[in-house]
């Protein structure tokens, strides 16, 4: 899926920062594959191809329109990236706070709403985007948006008188390769993945 057209500008900023970088690095730094020109980032079970020369992203189809943009800067922030396997929610996230309510509200709450009442039904619905299940709350998976970005998602168990609860997770060294705009983008795309092959 081509990124959505409003953000043309976005694009060719991102593709400007990238400009004069050498693909070979660009591959190193992010654990991509080369293939003939272009740089191959094994996402949610499928692939982000995003043709250097031709300067042009492809997205899985079960991914958000934003998510080639974020591709773009999640390269550019893999040449600082560091190992921290660390987890942290996205409040925790370097100025997250003016994405927090959309992402709790398109994320979080209904992720919270589908798999709450039924916790095991993530781990099937995850493992079709590649995903396998974590040691978290009632029910967990690792979902891998990137090679160097992993994102858990952990659901617990609704009653009577407590709903079911959700949360998204970045691994820290992930999360600091992209804007906090962009992570939010990145698990709003996830959870909408989770919610439609659920279906």
């Amino acid at each position: 899926m081509a990124c959505n057209p409003a953000h043309r500008q976005a694009m060719e900023l991102a593709w400007s920062s990238l400009q004069g970088l050498d693909a070979r690095e660009l591959a190193r730094a992010s654990a991509g594959e080369l293939r003939e020109g272009e740089l191959v980032l094994p996402t949610l079970g499928g692939e982000t191809l995003v043709d250097l020369r031709d300067r042009m992203v492809i997205t899985p189809d079960h991914v958000g329109g934003c998510w080639g943009l974020a591709a773009l800067h999640h390269l550019k922030g893999c040449l600082s990236w560091r190992a921290d396997e660390t987890w942290i929610s996205f409040d925790q996230v370097l100025d997250a706070r003016p994405f927090s309510a959309a992402f709790r509200q398109r994320a979080v709450a209904p992720l919270a709403l589908r798999f709450g009442a039924a916790p095991k039904d993530l781990v099937r619905a995850a493992r079709r985007l590649g995903g396998r299940p974590l040691s978290m709350g009632d029910s967990a998976v690792l979902l891998q948006a990137f090679p160097r970005l992993r994102v858990a998602v952990v659901v617990w168990r609704g009653d009577e008188e407590v709903p079911g609860g959700a949360n998204l997770l970045f691994d820290r060294g992930g999360a600091a390769t992209l804007p906090a705009e962009d992570l939010a983008e990145i698990g709003i795309g996830i959870a909408q993945a989770l919610l439609s092959t659920d279906r």
